[in-house]
């Protein structure tokens, strides 16, 4: 078994595309966005990202549903551009909500509805949101309280949801919601919503300290009828959905967060050659440097464990403890360079004439996305005590013993 580090011609085009896309579009506009809080700005640059040669929010649709698939590794790769050379967490989150709603329909949706929904995605001619965390419900999904049932051929759903990205501007929601309450996780169905449904209301909208730009919106739905068509896959099988399309986005998001943990490397190198203190750049200083040197090894590995748990999706493994153990590592890697980015900067760090300033606003907020870090942990945790037991009589010898 060989292991080969060089990426393949096709994948440094992929590169260097993503690059140039993310110097030429969103690097003029990232302090826009963040400043004027702009969303419509942000979706005009998301429309150009659907767009031949790019394609990006058609890269997890299959062809045959207008989409221009890339493997999970392909993606990794563009993200960490964009993230990087765009210096902007909110575009290349972008790219992953687009990537994530989908999910549900191509894990489980019937033809017609694959044939419906997917190319319009894939297009960037319509917007899907994803309605799955609550206000009392986080992590926790199995304990979400909105309620579906089936009335006469028609679903009717009660409950609220938060973070629901750009609800106000979809044209179609994924909504999870509970139709079997005491089967407990397999009694979650995903049902898409159009928008615009009597029912459905955007109640308001959640300021946040990064990732500005971005709408993350509180939901009500209150007696909210949809045909019975309207099922995304099997009763029940919802959470599955959920996860599936999860373990993807996650991995690629992963990579988002490695690069923007880059670009705020590079903001801090080339700051510390550039500023001098007593006679000589404060790059000369191991209290400088070597902060700078930790978060450049730390790059390195994130990007090794974004990779491996992309290549096992690649190959059809499942990859859930792989992708939260690359997720929890790079989320305290983006955390930690966006700080010595600041620090290195001193008191021009929290100004709005550098870069990193934003940075660091983004990377705090941004880790919390499609799961917390310590939940991460939490599921490598599961699956390293569900691999590893005691040797056989020692639970019996220390029972002894106490």
């Amino acid at each position: 078994m060989g292991f080969s580090f060089d990426l393949t011609p096709e994948q440094e085009e992929l590169r260097r595309q993503a690059a140039e896309f993310a110097r030429r579009e969103i690097a003029p506009l990232a302090a826009e966005i963040d400043e004027k809080d702009d969303s419509q700005l942000l979706l005009s640059v998301g429309q150009k990202m659907a767009q031949p040669p790019y394609r990006y929010l058609g890269m997890h649709i299959p062809e045959e549903y207008g989409g221009h698939p890339r493997s999970l590794i392909d993606i990794c790769i563009i993200m960490e551009e964009i993230a990087a050379i765009g210096q902007s967490a909110i575009c290349a989150a972008s790219i992953e909500g687009a990537l994530l709603s989908p999910g549900p329909f191509i894990k489980g949706g019937s033809e017609e509805q694959k044939k419906k929904y997917l190319p319009l995605i894939a297009r960037g001619e319509e917007r899907i949101s994803f309605c799955l965390t609550e206000p009392g419900i986080g992590s926790d999904v199995a304990g979400l309280e909105t309620r579906a049932k089936l009335v006469d051929n028609t679903w009717v759903l009660n409950g609220r949801k938060r973070y629901a990205s750009f609800a106000h501007v979809a044209d179609y929601h994924v909504v999870f919601a509970k139709t079997d309450p005491e089967k407990g996780a397999r009694g979650i169905s995903a049902f898409v919503v159009p928008g615009g449904t009597p029912g459905f209301t955007v109640i308001e909208r959640i300021p946040c300290i990064g990732m500005r730009g971005h709408q993350d919106e509180e939901v009500l739905i209150e007696d909210c009828r949809i045909p019975k068509e309207n099922l995304i896959g099997e009763e029940g099988r919802g959470m599955r959905y959920a996860l599936g399309a999860l373990d993807e986005s996650r991995t690629t998001l992963t990579s988002g967060f490695i690069g923007l943990a880059r670009a705020a490397l590079e903001e801090g190198v080339r700051f510390s050659k550039a500023r001098k203190a007593f006679g000589q750049p404060i790059a000369e200083f191991q209290a400088i440097s070597f902060p700078l040197t930790e978060v450049a090894i730390e790059i390195e590995a994130a990007r090794l464990l974004a990779y491996k748990a992309a290549w096992l999706g690649d190959q059809g493994i499942r990859h859930t403890a792989e992708t939260a153990a690359a997720k929890a590592f790079a989320s305290q890697l983006l955390i930690k360079a966006t700080n010595v980015a600041v620090e290195v900067h001193g008191g021009f760090g929290g100004t709005k004439r550098f870069p990193v300033e934003r940075m660091l606003r983004d990377g705090r907020i941004w880790v919390f996305a499609q799961g917390a870090p310590n939940i991460q942990k939490l599921i490598v945790m599961r699956d390293l005590y569900k691999r590893l037991e005691p040797p056989p009589g020692l639970v019996e010898e220390l029972a002894a013993r106490a």
